[in-house]
């Protein structure tokens, strides 16, 4: 669909199309719950994240992150549970603490934190003896902390730091003559390590190198880094330099280059030989993300996966089994963990047989000093994130319970499954939405996930983001599509996006809907469409398409895909779907812009974005705001002061969804009977 809108061709084929599910029964697919969920309620509840089980395997720390920013700065909590003990905070919560880690004889927790009210973005390593007692600062390090590890012998602590602002720069600031000179006098991220014992720090790094990641050697008398000459996210999609450092001072020694830079690290000594592996994707050719290696000595890294149909979300380290690592892995809708054989890249399946038979394991998984034992957080469609610790592939217990106040108020979600108008089978998830009854139809909205190199996973969809049990809650069925081009489903499916932007997808999208509506499920009458992101893209490029939705939602959207080349900070993520820069290849960045065929939109349009959101530029909102106002189409674009990409402020993620749930009220909503 790359002229003007066939508003016919979207149906061909629609009555041959495969439609499959998980059934349910409809006393399944109701909660106990009779009232809508409460923007309130979804922005207040903790979640769990960044579980970090004890070496001996007994307990677990995690952060509990609340949904929502209250006040100036982020307040966490770190929490601790296990045994016969179920979790309970070990922090006040009064300051952002975060990053935990054991000392490797399980003694001490170290973590990061800005209690000692330092300036803007100022944070410091502390100790806490888990004996008890209060945390003491480790050093005097300060600034932009971020990966905080232990040394495998516990004497030392590595952390990323980033350059603070010079003082000449905050004099100027206070004189106010203070311009911006764009991509110059870059602040690098550099490799800090502290001495336990003293708390004298040292900087690993010099000059113009940007540290991405690191990890220490199986000795620890080194580290690895992968490192880029360029500060800012676009150049974590270029290159990356692999580097070996020595601990106690000494040039670094170059291992390896990998075309794209990665965001995982481990060393791993396989067979006599010591391998670097890095989750990395392959760019163009093969844009799943993947587990890559390297021999320490230098090489050319190679794709240990290259056939995988899935996608590695992150590694880790596997003590007690030499060669092997620990990756989880989405495969389609499913979060899974295996072992990995770092020399042959066999797979064994590791995950706990009850975290099997739904849902997804999310980030964060942790073995015990003897891999024996794993902490990680699960979730299902119901379920809120919870922290699970048990035997790694045996039974798994349940050690948190801050999603219980949820208990009875969530809609089921099944799988579904379509074929789109080329024939390519798409895979979805359908709420419910609340008090359904077979053989009634329901205003159904289409919510689109970002990316687009990311995927819907089978876990609870509750936050300002992720709308569909807010959404079920009050009265819509929501589809939450996978089309081509999301990751999960192996190399293969993700190249079809590209040089084809928003073709296929959005015809994915459209023969989703349709199929719940001849499944009987959806009004043809009353379909919405929205999402965040590269969701927001497909919103104002589906509604340019075609007239079936009544309502959208594009959310921090892109509308001119030449515009948005040049400014968003990430404009080296196009180069994995379109040909080249837009200045050689116009006409493909032109032909997939919304607003090119704006003139053919009909549908109304709620237009949310963060005021300083970087990735992608609230201009873009801006210009399909003034085209569709002009062109008589309602239109309403929210702005939301000191936002970025995401929402974080608590009144704002309110906002927010009260906002999306009054839009789709507005137009999808009959009027009651006069």
């Amino acid at each position: 669909m790359n002229g003007p809108a066939d508003h016919t061709t979207t149906e061909v084929g629609l009555q041959s199309a495969k439609i499959s599910t998980t059934k349910a029964s409809d006393d399944a697919r109701n909660s106990t719950r009779s009232e809508p969920l409460s923007p309130e309620a979804i922005a207040d509840r903790l979640v769990p994240v960044d579980p970090r089980i004890a070496p001996d395997g007994t307990k677990v720390v995690f952060i509990a992150e609340p949904g929502g920013q209250k006040e100036k700065k982020m307040k966490r909590a770190l929490w601790i549970g296990g045994g016969h003990e179920a979790a309970r905070p070990l922090t006040a919560g009064v300051w952002d603490d975060r990053g935990p880690r054991w000392s490797p004889d399980g003694s001490r927790m170290l973590f990061v934190s800005d209690r000692l009210e330092l300036d803007e973005e100022g944070s410091r390593l502390f100790l806490l003896s888990t004996a008890g007692g209060e945390s003491l600062p480790l050093g005097e390090l300060q600034g932009s902390l971020s990966e905080p590890s232990w040394s495998p012998d516990g004497r030392y602590v590595c952390v990323l730091r980033e350059d603070p602002e010079p003082e000449s720069l905050k004099a100027r600031k206070k004189e106010r003559d203070d311009a911006i000179v764009i991509e110059e006098d870059p602040r690098f991220t550099r490799l800090w390590a502290i001495d336990v014992a003293t708390g004298r720090a040292r900087c690993l790094t010099t000059g113009s190198r940007e540290i991405r990641t690191y990890a220490w050697t199986p000795d620890g008398d080194a580290l690895v880094f992968i490192s880029t000459d360029m500060t800012g996210i676009d150049a974590q999609l270029g290159p990356g330099d692999l580097w070996e450092a020595p601990l106690m001072g000494g040039l670094p020694r170059h291992v390896a280059r990998f075309r794209a830079t990665g965001s995982s690290l481990l060393v791993v000594t396989t067979e006599g030989e010591t391998k670097v592996v890095v989750k990395v994707d392959g760019q163009r050719e093969a844009p799943s993300d993947s587990i890559w290696t390297v021999p320490l000595s230098g090489g050319v890294p190679r794709n240990l996966l290259p056939d995988l149909n899935g996608n590695v979300e992150e590694i880790g380290p596997f003590p007690g089994r030499s060669g092997s690592i620990v990756a989880r892995v989405v495969e389609r809708t499913h979060g899974r963990l295996y072992a990995v054989d770092v020399a042959t890249g066999e797979m064994e399946s590791i995950s706990p047989p009850s975290l099997l038979e739904r849902g997804s394991i999310l980030h964060g998984v942790s073995l015990s000093s003897d891999g024996k034992r794993l902490a990680a957080i699960w979730s299902d469609a119901t379920t809120p994130e919870e922290v699970f610790l048990g035997d790694v592939g045996g039974a798994v217990v349940p050690i948190s319970s801050l999603g219980a106040r949820f208990a009875g108020c969530l809609q089921t979600t099944e799988h579904v499954s379509w074929l789109s108008d080329d024939g390519t089978e798409i895979e979805g998830l359908l709420t419910y939405p609340l008090g359904y009854e077979s053989g009634h139809r329901y205003p159904l909205i289409v919510e689109i996930h970002g990316g687009p190199s990311w995927q819907w996973e089978e876990r609870v969809m509750l936050d300002w983001h992720d709308w569909a049990q807010m959404l079920a809650s009050h009265g819509y069925a929501v589809l939450m599509p996978n089309p081509r081009g999301s990751t999960g489903y192996g190399n293969p499916f993700q190249k079809m996006l590209q040089d084809d932007v928003g073709g296929g997808e959005s015809r994915d999208l459209i023969s989703g809907a349709l199929a719940m509506v001849e499944r009987g499920i959806a009004d043809r009458a009353r379909l919405g469409i929205g999402g965040w992101g590269w969701g927001g893209y497909l919103t104002a490029w589906t509604i340019t398409q075609t007239d079936i939705f009544a309502a959208a939602v594009m959310g921090a959207g892109l509308s001119n895909m030449i515009s948005d080349h040049g400014q968003g900070d990430i404009p080296s993520a196009n180069l994995l779907y379109y040909p080249g820069q837009p200045y050689d290849n116009m006409d493909a960045y032109w032909k997939s812009s919304p607003i090119r065929h704006v003139a053919d939109v009909r549908t109304p349009t709620l237009i949310l974005h963060g005021d300083e959101d970087a990735r992608v530029h609230p201009a873009q909102g801006m210009e399909y705001f003034r085209a569709l106002k002009i062109l008589g189409v309602p239109v309403r674009f929210v702005r939301y002061p000191r936002e970025k990409h995401g929402i974080r402020e608590r009144a704002h993620q309110i906002d927010l969804m009260n906002r999306v749930v009054d839009w789709f009220d507005r137009y999808l909503k009959p009027l009651p009977a006069p």
